[in-house]
């Protein structure tokens, strides 16, 4: 065999294998959850379209959340996520979630998502703050309202969002 096929047949097997574990990685038992948002909504002619959101969540209310949220250093927390509510939309029932605590690990059962602190930052970072949009996407010409953005936690504990609603007042 020469070089070239023991190459090409590498490289194969690398993506063959990283697909199966990216499969593979985000399936998990927690249910769908919706998020309430505050959007803001900007454009970029490098960066394309996408929405750029702030979660209710980011910044909760908790004692045990506020109190970590007050430190001036930064690094990883772990939110545990409760229903609020529910509403109707569209003929189906929606769960809205909330964060209601906050600890260095996860403590207990129910869903918890690990977020991020920046150092001097009053507010958590979920990593889903960014969502990019094709160009066909009604949710382009979105700038301002109330959006809901459903979301799942993954097995490493990280939140994943699968779309965004507008839901109809």
């Amino acid at each position: 065999m020469n070089k070239l096929r023991i190459v090409a047949i590498a490289q194969i097997l690398f993506f063959a294998v990283w697909g199966v574990y990216l499969l593979a990685s985000g399936k998990t038992d927690a249910p769908f959850m919706y998020l309430e948002t505050r959007p803001y909504d900007p454009r970029d002619m490098i960066s394309g379209t996408y929405v750029s959101l702030s979660y209710a969540a980011s910044s909760p209310t908790d004692i045990s959340c506020r109190q970590f949220l007050r430190r001036s250093a930064g690094g990883e927390v772990y939110v545990k996520f409760a229903l609020k509510r529910k509403e109707k939309l569209r003929g189906e029932t929606l769960d809205i979630y909330a964060a209601s605590a906050c600890s260095k690990k996860p403590a207990g059962l129910g869903l918890w998502a690990k977020a991020f602190k920046y150092r001097g930052q009053r507010s958590l970072r979920y990593g889903i703050e960014k969502f990019y949009l094709n160009e066909n996407n009604p949710l382009k010409k979105t700038r301002s309202g109330k959006l809901l953005a459903k979301v799942k936690i993954n097995k490493r504990k990280k939140l994943s969002i699968s779309d965004i609603l507008v839901p109809v007042k």
